[in-house]
Order: structure tokens, then sequence, then C-alpha cells
């Protein structure tokens, strides 16, 4: 009797053990969908301005969306990023942009990206231009989808 009660244990304490290693490969798993899924709107996120595609841009922040743009003295909400968008960005540009990820951190249904933004195009004068900038998201879940709840960007 002691062997088969012995044997229930180890044979619970090994179920256990298993299903914790699986549920664990699960969450890493997910993590690294989470993880793509976000760089994949970041990368969206920023053809859209060259695009000059304001509705796209705003279709991705959150309704309580809070950002500071590097060329803004002050925070902006999210109606005044639309205004901001047509004066800054009121028509297509042909420009190449380069995401260099510097960082991400998920946690439940927030995430933290930082990342470098390498832009060129060519001016009016047919000038090849570059600009170098530091941006950060927190990207947060509202009605199930990925939305920007917060950003900053910064000129190197």
């Amino acid at each position: 009797m002691v062997k088969i009660i012995f044997s229930l244990v180890l044979l619970f304490f090994f179920y256990t053990h298993l299903h914790a290693q699986d549920k664990e490969r699960q969450d890493i798993t997910k993590g690294d969908n989470v993880e793509e899924e976000i760089w994949s709107l970041e990368e969206d996120y920023i053809s859209y301005f060259g695009e000059a595609n304001h509705d796209a841009i705003l279709s991705l922040y959150h309704s309580q969306f809070l950002g500071w743009p590097d060329s803004r003295n002050h925070p902006v909400g999210k109606i005044s990023a639309a205004k901001f968008l047509e004066e800054k960005y009121p028509e297509p540009t042909q420009s190449v942009f380069k995401i260099n990820r510097e960082g991400i951190r998920i946690f439940n249904s927030v995430v933290i990206t930082h990342y470098l933004l390498n832009v060129s195009w060519i001016d009016d004068a047919g000038v090849k231009q570059k600009s170098e900038s530091r941006l950060t998201h927190t990207w947060i879940k509202e009605d199930s989808q990925w939305k920007i709840l917060g950003g900053m960007s910064n000129r190197k």
C-alpha cells in the first residue's frame, strides 16, 4: 500500500512538473508572437508617416493617447496629434526608413518598445538628407487590439 501511495505521489509531482514546463514554454512562445506583432505594428506605424496616412496613424493610438513628438514643446493628446500630423506630414514623401530595435518589454497586456529610427529623403534642392531619432512607445490592449497609449521621440 505504501508503494502505491508513494508511486501516486511521484506520478503527481512528475505530471505537475511537466505541466509547469509546458505552460512556461507556451508563455515564452506567446511572448515571441506578441513581440513580432508589436514590431510589425511599429513598422506599419512608421510607414504611414511617409504615406501621410493620418487615419491609419490615428487608428493605432489609444483613446487616451499622450505623446511627445520631438518637434513640440509639450505632450499632445489624440486630437492635437491629428492637427500635428496634418501640419507636419501634409502629403506623402519619398523617404526610406529603418527601425533599429533597441529593446522591448512585455508584461501581460502592456508592451514598451525602444528603437532608433533612421530616415533618409531627398529635399527640394535634390540633396539627400538623413535623420536619426530615439523613439519609445507604450502599447496596451484596447478592445482586443494593440494601441499606442503613449510615446516620445528625440532626435539624436
